[in-house]
Order: C-alpha cells, then structure tokens, then sequence
C-alpha cells in the first residue's frame, strides 16, 4: 500500500503511477486539462491500480451524459480483478460511481458519502458528491456535504482551496451570500487556479445584482478561468454574459455567444448555456433565430441517445427545439419526457414534478400560448430546484414567466413576479425593464 497527496491508502504495486493519478486529480478540480488521460496513464503503468480505474470512471459520470455512464461502466469492468483486491475505500468508490452510472443517482451519492465518513480527505469522493448535489438539484447538501468534512481540512492539506470553492458555492445555493464570498475569495487567493470558486463568488453578485462588481470580478480573475484549457471556461463566460445582458448590452451578450458558445458544442453541459443564453436575448426581443438553428441541430442530434436521461438537459432540449420551430422533433422529446415520467429513479421525479410541465411551457410559449405558457410555469416555477441547476440558470423560468405573462395581458401576474426581483436585486436594470414592460 502507498499514500496518495492527501494521506489516502491507494492499492497499487507501481509507485509511478501515483505522479500521472495525482496530475489527474489535479485537473479535476481546476477543469484545467484531460483529467482521462493521465488516469490511463497510471492504469497503463500499473493495471493493478485500482483507485485509478475508480477515479476514471467517477470523472467520466461527472460529464452526466448516458454516453459517459456507459464508459463509466466499461472502466469498471475493465478494473474488475483490481478492484476486487482494492481496500474498502477504493471499492467505495467504485461501488458509487457502478450506482450513478446505472441510473441510481441517489444511492450513489450515499455510497460517496459513506466514503467521506470515513475518509473525510477524499476529495475526489467530495468534489463527485458536490457536482451530483449540484445535479440533483440538493443545495443543502452542496453546503453541508462540504461543511461536515471541513473540519478535517487546513491549509496544510493539498487541495484545501479546492474545499472552500465547492464549500462558497454551497453557501451561495443557500443564500448565505456574505460567507460564499468571503470563502470563494479565499480559495482564489491560496491556489489562484479555482475557477469553481471565481463561479461561486459571481454567483454571489449575480443574485444580489452586483453588476458591475461581478464585471470587474471576471476580468480580474480572467487568468484564473479564461484559458482554453479549461474546461470550465465556456461556463464563467455565460456568466459574463449574464452580466452584460442585465446592463442591456445584448450585443456584448451575443459577442460572448459567438465566441465561447456557437454551435451547441459536443457536451450537453455547454449546450445548456448555449440555449439558455440565447433564450434569455429572445426574451428581451433580440434576434437570435439564426444562432437557435445551429444549436437545436445539435440537441437534434443527440436526442435519440440523450432524451429522458436527465430532466435539465431535456428541458433545454425542448426550450431550442421550440425556438427554432421543430415541431416534428418535439414530439420525439415528448415521448422521451413520456418515458422518463414512468421510471422510479431520480430522473423520473424530476421529470414529473418539473420538467414536464416546463417544456410544455416552453412549446406555449414559442406558439403563442402566452396564457397557457403562465400557467404551467406558475406550477413549477417554486419547485424547480427538483430538478437540477443552480438559482442564476433556474431564473430562466421566472424570466419566462414574467415575459408570457406580460404578452397574455396578465400584467398584475408579471408585475407580481418583476417585484420579487426589484426586491432581491434592487440595483438590477433588468428588474426595472422587466417591471417598466409589466406596466405597459
């Protein structure tokens, strides 16, 4: 048995494969790089490694497409006999990641916290269970997974900073905004490589309609998010975007578009930011037809493979499809919503309490249902955290909300709604736009 940076007992005979597994580690949680490759690296130093073949195929379940779930599950049949020699932390950790692979999202983050109890430095298992938190939508959880490990951590522990970003994100999703951003600056300033925590401190500005401050914030901390090996970057750069739409600037918002999200991208992940940029610019009586196309193409594509795997993905699926008038594959989305409503997994509640009734929404609203659209998302709207996303991406639904409303004539409905905004984020130009439209 060896160590790993942290201190974790590893199963392997090759102390050489811990330099690649570590080097993996460490592209995980700064989104800089393939965390895959170094992993196969490792594997191909040691075949015996099993921690390797765990943390390949928790990384691959992270991408959260059913296409990553299968590899997933090839990784660990591929790691079967080393596993089997594995110490209880490592088959833990497979055991998690074989549960959310198959579907079993909660069962397998229970098994990821059965590890964490256990091994409180495990932040492969804790950085998994945050983004499944993040997934499932259980902002308790994204705050107090992390709380209950961090008293195991200092800043003597390689990877500390990586704790406080996930921890600053956790505390954003429960509205405690003064100490998100306080531990979201913190992390930045021991590692400076956390674009996690750059995104939670701006989701801390964005939710108290700090626009300018979070400008400032992104082009302060460019280098720490911006580079092209950073698989998070697309991310940050949706976030600036949101920043410039709420100031008006729409086409600074489409500049960003063109730049880091054209095209739908090969990930769901990006393609989510892509629609929901674009929704919010058609929502404010931009003409995006054109760049909808292209990004629909790419939910097109997909869908046969990805519908009715996750309820976020599939809401945004019908949000471009609608857009861009695809009727004839809405219909497919509608019988993959169908499918996903009759499983028993987590997917299947979040399909029935949310995503149905939100991608119907979306089709009222784009044919012009306007009254029918305000209905069904009153429905949802309260609940929507049921399915996945954060506070800043589900606003989406409040956005259209307030708009349909506004067109239906139900205007006491849409003002009703734009002071809840006034409210929270008192200096946010888009609140008073969307009131001044409420009001006719």
């Amino acid at each position: 048995m060896h160590n790993d940076a942290r201190g974790l007992a590893v199963t392997l005979s090759h102390p050489a494969a811990l330099e690649p597994y570590e080097r993996a580690l460490r592209a995980f949680q700064t989104y800089r790089g393939d965390p895959l490759q170094p992993l196969d690296e490792a594997i191909a130093i040691d075949p015996g490694f099993a921690a390797a073949y765990a943390a390949k195929a928790l990384v691959l379940c992270t991408f959260f497409e059913r296409r990553f779930m299968r590899d997933a599950t090839a990784t660990l049949a591929a790691g079967r006999a080393a596993l089997e020699r594995a110490s209880p932390r490592e088959r833990g950790l497979a055991r998690a990641a074989a549960e959310i692979a198959r579907g079993h999202w909660h069962s397998g983050v229970q098994a990821l916290e059965q590890v964490l109890a256990e091994h409180p430095r495990d932040l492969l298992a804790l950085q998994v269970a945050h983004l499944m938190d993040f997934y499932r939508g259980d902002a308790l959880n994204l705050r107090n997974r992390v709380s209950r490990v961090l008293p195991a951590w200092d800043g003597g522990v390689p990877g500390y900073a990586y704790v406080l970003g996930m921890h600053a994100f956790g505390l954003e999703e429960c509205n405690e905004y003064a100490l998100a951003e306080r531990a979201g600056r913190r992390s930045v300033e021991l590692c400076g490589d956390d674009s996690w925590a750059v995104h939670a401190v701006a989701h801390v500005m964005e939710m108290q309609g700090r626009i300018g401050e979070g400008l400032e914030w992104y082009e302060a901390t460019r280098p720490v998010w911006s580079g092209e090996d950073n698989g998070f970057a697309f991310h940050n750069a949706w976030h600036v975007a949101l920043f410039h739409m709420d100031r008006g600037d729409f086409a600074g918002a489409l500049a960003i578009f063109d730049a880091r999200l054209a095209g739908g991208g090969e990930m769901a992940l990006v393609r989510v930011d892509a629609t929901a940029l674009l929704w919010r610019l058609m929502l404010e009586r931009v003409d995006v037809r054109a760049r909808f196309a292209a990004v629909a193409d790419g939910w097109e594509r997909e869908l046969d493979a990805e519908g009715g795997f996750y309820a976020f993905n599939d809401f945004h699926s019908a949000l471009a499809l609608a857009a861009a008038g695809r009727r004839d594959t809405l219909g497919r989305i509608r019988e993959a919503l169908e499918r996903a409503e009759r499983e028993s997994g987590a997917n299947g509640d979040m399909t029935r309490l949310v995503a149905r009734g939100a991608c119907e929404a979306a089709i009222d609203y784009c044919e012009g249902r306007f009254g029918a659209a305000t209905e069904r998302l009153i429905g949802v709207r309260d609940g929507a955290s049921r399915f996945g996303g954060s506070h800043a991406q589900r606003d989406l639904l409040t956005l259209t909300l307030i708009d349909a409303a506004t067109r239906a004539g139900l205007r006491h409905i849409a003002l009703h709604y734009a002071n809840e905004r006034l409210v929270h984020k008192p200096a946010s130009d888009w609140g008073r736009r969307l009131a001044a439209r409420a009001a006719g």
